[in-house]
């Protein structure tokens, strides 16, 4: 069964930084229809060489299942096209630790170094401090 994209994003480069927006929860047909969007930044991005993302998440931002196993193959494929390193923002701490224990998990699996972080102040920060 074929079901609607449940979910927002916004997608912008910025220097060597991939900024993501998103609002959520996020079904399988939204996290592919982000995979599709993401490809002509991502191509952008690996002909800087490394590269790094910043993500901003809205509301309760948990993925279904299904839309998982889509992400964590999103994240292998981008780290192999030179993503270094995400700071990830939960603007909202309704679920906070529910999310940051299902990305946290993508993340790992997916071998890409992150951090969790309150504000973008201070995920920028981090994000500055690595990428030097």
């Amino acid at each position: 069964m074929k079901f609607e994209a449940h979910g927002h994003y916004k997608i912008h480069v910025e220097s060597n930084v991939l900024h993501i927006d998103g609002k959520g929860p996020f079904n399988k047909e939204l996290v592919t229809e982000y995979t599709e969007a993401l490809e002509t930044c991502v191509a952008e991005l690996e002909s800087q060489g490394a590269w790094y993302q910043l993500v901003v998440l809205y509301q309760l931002c948990l993925m279904t299942p299904d839309s998982e196993s889509v992400f964590v193959k999103s994240l292998k494929e981008r780290k192999s096209r030179g993503l270094m390193a995400c700071a990830v923002v939960l603007s909202n701490p309704q679920g906070q630790s529910l999310i940051t224990e299902q990305f946290g998990k993508a993340y790992l699996a997916s071998g890409v170094e992150h951090q969790f972080f309150n504000d973008v102040e201070q995920a920028m920060a981090w994000l500055n401090a690595i990428r030097q």
